[in-house]
């Protein structure tokens, strides 16, 4: 079912659909009717995605042909006490841009019942750090009101969009429908680089931050990304070429040392 709504989504990001057929396919998609109207344009963009009737009325994706420069990107970093499956958010932060310039930056710690030590370790976030932070449906709740219909980006973007969607939509808040985009495949197609590790783009960049930390990591990605548009070809103008560019470009990666080698003794 998820294949079906990522299917009809990706329809919508290369084409305006008739409105009886954007009804009809969207109707058929349960986990999407289960908790919104389809024809109420208003509730998917709750659910982050932007749509809007044209006067031929069609239904179109305004980041179709939305200028870069007037889009919104909200870029995301969380800590969490495990994977999906064992733990929980126990941090959130977000940086928000339009025009390369930041607008707004979001922050909070989750109250979690227990932090593994390793987690601890990694994070320097402690069970006591959490005693007076919000529950993960209060946090979720006002992130979510943050990010609104923008675009969310992260470095690993699958692991940081998931964990939040898969969260909200066990507490009933229903999945995240926000287009996305990943800072690794950006800089693999931007930045040349034998690995692209938030680390070592930092590096790279000249980023010195503090890492594992939410907001820190979420605006280390933000420089990352705005590096990136700067060296993007002058032909990708709108968000959905940004997207497409992304995953579909090619890769500008360096060969390591033992790459090297063994080209050098192939010449």
């Amino acid at each position: 079912m998820k294949d079906k709504l990522d299917n009809f989504i990706n329809l919508l990001a290369k084409t305006n659909l008739n409105y009886y057929d954007f009804l009809q396919k969207a109707g058929e998609i349960k986990e999407l009717t289960d908790i919104i109207e389809p024809r109420n344009l208003a509730d998917w963009r709750l659910l982050g995605l932007e749509l809007e009737r044209l006067d031929n009325g069609k239904i179109a994706m305004p980041t179709r042909f939305r200028d870069l420069n007037e889009q919104v990107f909200c870029i995301v970093d969380i800590e969490t006490s495990g994977g999906i499956n064992s733990g929980q958010i126990i941090e959130i932060g977000a940086v928000k841009i339009q025009g390369g310039k930041e607008i707004g930056r979001f922050e909070t710690l989750v109250w979690a019942s227990e932090i593994p030590q390793n987690i601890s370790e990694l994070t320097g976030i402690y069970q006591f750090d959490l005693i007076n932070a919000p529950r993960l449906a209060n946090a979720l709740e006002s992130f979510r009101l943050f990010l609104a219909d923008s675009v969310f980006v992260a470095h690993n973007v699958k692991f940081d969009y998931d964990f939040i969607s898969i969260s909200l939509t066990r507490l009933g808040f229903g999945m995240l429908l926000n287009r996305k985009i990943c800072t690794i495949d950006l800089a693999r197609r931007t930045i040349e680089s034998n690995r692209y590790g938030l680390g070592t783009l930092k590096e790279i960049l000249g980023i010195d931050n503090a890492h594992h930390r939410a907001l820190n990591d979420a605006i280390a990605a933000c420089e990352i990304f705005k590096e990136c548009i700067k060296r993007l070809p002058w032909h990708i103008q709108s968000v959905e070429d940004l997207i497409l560019f992304s995953k579909t470009a090619k890769i500008l990666r360096i060969p390591n040392i033992v790459e090297q080698a063994n080209l050098s003794k192939q010449v």
